[in-house]
């Protein structure tokens, strides 16, 4: 330290303090309190208390109490209560509760209850309670809830609630719920429902629902249903039903029918049939029959016969025999796949044929209008590689629920990207070859109003083999997006047949040949990705027929020839890309300008 004090207060504070204390304040503490007390207190109270109390109180409360009282009160009481009281009370009281309680009651009440309570009440109430009930009750209640929960809940409850909540619940609930929910749950359900959901469930269920629904499911239901479905089932069905479907099936049926039907089937049958029949059968039939008959036959027979008799006798869900029915299937799927191609064993094509007709728990009929639909998709699976993809693979038990369940867990690609069409789609990250519909397989999207496939879009989920000729069915197909694989072999002339495609993205894997001519023919094509490849040959002078075409990638690939002067004709043309191949000549002037 220097031996006189400086004339302006140090940026840093000395190791040691000064002999003689500064004229000003220092902007920062000393690590060790003055000998003697500044004139002035510090803009910042020490690390340590001095010796001495200062002459006027500090601005600030030091970190420990000093060792003697002061003269006067500090403006701000400190951090910890002093071993010795002040002469005269603080301005205010402190923000930490004093060890020991006063022998009198203190002219304000503390910030922060006391370990134990006064031996004679405060004359103003307290605005948080003590952490133990006084031997006398307040006069007045407190004005605000406790900052730390009381060890014993209070008689009577808080006009607001608790910042945090009790450890032991209250004799009477709170006239207003808590700002966030308790870590653990209540021992009785609260009368009022809170406005964020429970960390963990409680034993029992509420009088009210939720506003919105929990985490984890309630290992009892609702008394009243919630006004959103939970994000899981509950382990025991719901005595009344949502207002809302939900988004997966529970585990257990429903002692009461919903109002709405269901978005997809329940893995088990309802007690009681829907007031309106379900888009999609049931896995099992229902044990009493509906009211009105399904869109779809059931895939087994009614334990309790219809009210009106069939017209025929049944033997299967479709109105006919398990041989009629494969017989029907086989020769409406040999217009779609090659017939020899089709019953060779081992081929993608026959392995979907007998997924289909034999494995397939959610059992088509061939007289349903997307049974090709379902076939084209599981034909995809095999020919790409199914099976060893990164996501989305198949159960390796096709009925069995819980080989199922571990299934559609490690399936998270959504088909959502981007729609310049606005169509109202929907989807789902089911994996695929599960008994629920197409639709809702991970990367997939159907439309609202036909449910029929509106978009294939896959990126680095590690397909490989070939694309399959077949897709070419898919006639609303808008969006094929097969990204960041090992997919080989040709791009199908057939996919020149899509009516309303939009986006043909195979960039990032192992295709050769050319690029076939009847690409150029698609009338809505707006995105040709083909970069990345091993394709060759030279670009056709048709590709100028693409009229609506904006995004053209061609480059890293094994292109020859020259660029032909038919692009310039594309009016809205923004991207082109070339670079990585053969190419040779120059850039025709028309796609400059």
């Amino acid at each position: 330290p220097s031996a006189m004090p400086s004339s302006q207060p140090s940026a840093m504070p000395s190791l040691y303090p000064s002999a003689r204390p500064s004229r000003r304040p220092s902007a920062i503490p000393s690590s060790e309190p003055s000998s003697e007390p500044s004139a002035k207190p510090s803009l910042k109270p020490s690390a340590r208390p001095s010796h001495l109390p200062s002459s006027e109180p500090s601005a600030m409360p030091s970190s420990k109490p000093s060792t003697k009282p002061s003269s006067q009160p500090s403006i701000i009481p400190t951090a910890e209560p002093s071993t010795i009281p002040s002469l005269r009370p603080s301005a205010t009281p402190s923000s930490k509760p004093s060890a020991d309680p006063s022998i009198q009651p203190s002219m304000a009440p503390s910030l922060q209850p006391t370990s134990l309570p006064s031996t004679i009440p405060s004359s103003v109430p307290s605005s948080q309670p003590s952490l133990s009930p006084s031997f006398r009750p307040s006069s007045l209640p407190s004005t605000e809830p406790s900052l730390m929960p009381s060890l014993l809940p209070s008689m009577m409850p808080s006009l607001e609630p608790s910042v945090m909540p009790s450890l032991q619940p209250s004799i009477i609930p709170s006239s207003y719920p808590s700002a966030e929910p308790s870590l653990r749950p209540s021992i009785s359900p609260s009368s009022q429902p809170s406005t964020l959901p429970s960390i963990l469930p409680s034993t029992e269920p509420s009088d009210m629902p939720s506003s919105q629904p929990s985490v984890l499911p309630s290992s009892h239901p609702s008394i009243s249903p919630s006004s959103r479905p939970s994000l899981m089932p509950s382990l025991v069905p719901s005595v009344q039903p949502s207002n809302l479907p939900s988004s997966g099936p529970s585990s257990d049926p429903s002692a009461e029918p919903s109002g709405k039907p269901s978005l997809k089937p329940s893995l088990q049958p309802s007690l009681t049939p829907t007031l309106q029949p379900s888009a999609m059968p049931s896995a099992v039939p229902t044990l009493t029959p509906s009211d009105q008959p399904s869109f779809i036959p059931s895939s087994g027979p009614s334990l309790v016969p219809s009210y009106v008799p069939s017209s025929q006798p049944t033997f299967h869900k479709c109105f006919m025999s398990l041989d009629e029915r494969r017989r029907r299937m086989i020769e409406e799927l040999k217009t779609v796949s090659d017939p020899n191609t089709l019953l060779t064993p081992n081929t993608p094509q026959n392995m979907a044929l007998k997924w289909i007709i034999e494995d397939d728990t959610y059992c088509v009929c061939p007289q349903d209008p997307k049974f090709v639909q379902r076939y084209i998709l599981a034909l995809f699976y095999f020919s790409t590689g199914g099976g060893t993809w990164n996501e989305c693979n198949a159960p390796s038990n096709y009925s069995d629920p819980t080989e199922i369940a571990l299934a559609n867990a490690n399936c998270t690609i959504l088909g959502d990207g981007p729609d310049v069409t606005n169509s109202l789609t929907f989807q789902g990250t089911d994996a695929w070859l599960t008994p629920s519909y197409e639709c809702y397989w991970g990367g997939l999207a159907c439309r609202e109003s036909t449910l029929c496939l509106d978009r294939i879009e896959f990126e680095n989920d590690g397909l490989s083999g070939t694309l399959p000729f077949e897709l070419q069915n898919l006639t609303d197909l808008h969006y094929l997006i097969v990204e960041e694989g090992t997919t080989s072999g040709t791009i199908p002339s057939e996919y020149g047949t899509f009516p309303e495609l939009i986006i043909l993205d195979l960039n990032f894997n192992n295709l050769t040949g050319s690029i076939p001519e009847d690409i150029y023919n698609l009338p809505f094509l707006t995105q040709l990705d083909l970069n990345d490849n091993f394709l060759n040959g030279t670009i056709s002078s048709a590709i100028g027929n693409l009229e609506n075409l904006q995004f053209l990638q061609l480059e890293v690939n094994k292109f020859t020839g020259t660029i032909p002067e038919t692009l310039g004709n594309i009016p809205n043309l923004i991207v082109l890309e070339v670079f990585g191949n053969e190419l040779n000549g120059t850039m025709p002037d028309g796609i400059c300008q």
